[in-house]
């Protein structure tokens, strides 16, 4: 392995490393993907650097490279805790229903996050937090049917459900109403090239959000599949019960 190859495979992750890092804006991005696509002596140099960095590779395709943290002890590996300081454990619990109850708003089964060829459906802060609540409820009454998903996900719904729905005074996102909890998550998700808006200003009531191809990799590849489920039976029934 030559000096010039480990250079080009190291300049390929730090590229793919890149929130919004795009091969259709990034020459030299775009040569190296193909390159990595194409060679398989050179793709095999950048998938043991990536290895010896913790990173694992969920997807290659023509939209970049998509790298994720091999495993919780990476140094790329961001806890609940990291996302927000000082949260208590039923805080901690109801934002990763939050991250889950977007992921459904966007993708509201499994078919529509599998298959790429379908666009997922954009959303606004309202659409997301009446969906929250909406999937809150509905893990209640799955709890109340003895529902072991459900009731490990007590601490999060029960805080989502006994906060208000707004703080009319709110002048920022804080985690003392669903409202607020909500927009911390997608204020995280938009750092980390998880979402897109409309609009260079903060994200507003309407501001309309769609989700990043690495949101769909991410959701497919590492997701708990019986978290993302019953977080996604939720949104349907209460989809077809509004």
């Amino acid at each position: 392995m030559s000096n010039s190859e480990s250079r080009d495979a190291a300049a390929l992750l730090y590229k793919a490393m890149g929130a919004y890092a795009s091969p259709g804006s990034d020459v030299e991005y775009r040569h190296l993907l193909a390159r990595y696509r194409a060679d398989s002596a050179f793709s095999e140099v950048v998938n043991g650097i990536a290895a010896g960095m913790e990173l694992a590779i969920l997807d290659v395709s023509e939209r970049g490279l998509v790298i994720a943290p091999s495993g919780k002890k990476s140094r790329f590996s961001i806890k609940i805790g990291d996302l927000r300081l000082n949260l208590s454990e039923r805080e901690k619990v109801a934002m990763v229903l939050v991250h889950m109850a977007i992921g459904t708003v966007f993708y509201p089964t499994t078919d529509h996050l599998e298959d790429e060829g379908r666009t997922p459906f954009p959303s606004s802060l309202i659409d997301i937090r009446e969906k929250v609540v909406g999937i809150a409820n509905q893990l209640r009454v799955a709890a109340e049917g003895d529902s072991y998903p459900a009731e490990e996900l007590r601490p999060g719904w029960s805080l989502l459900l006994d906060l208000q729905e707004v703080m009319p005074d709110a002048s920022r996102a804080s985690m003392s109403s669903v409202h607020g909890i909500v927009k911390v998550c997608l204020m995280r998700m938009l750092t980390y090239g998880l979402v897109r808006k409309e609009g260079r200003e903060e994200i507003g009531d309407k501001t309309v959000l769609t989700p990043t191809h690495q949101l769909r990799i991410q959701l497919r590849e590492l997701t708990l599949p019986n978290l993302y489920r019953v977080t996604a039976e939720s949104a349907v029934v209460e989809a077809n019960q509004g």
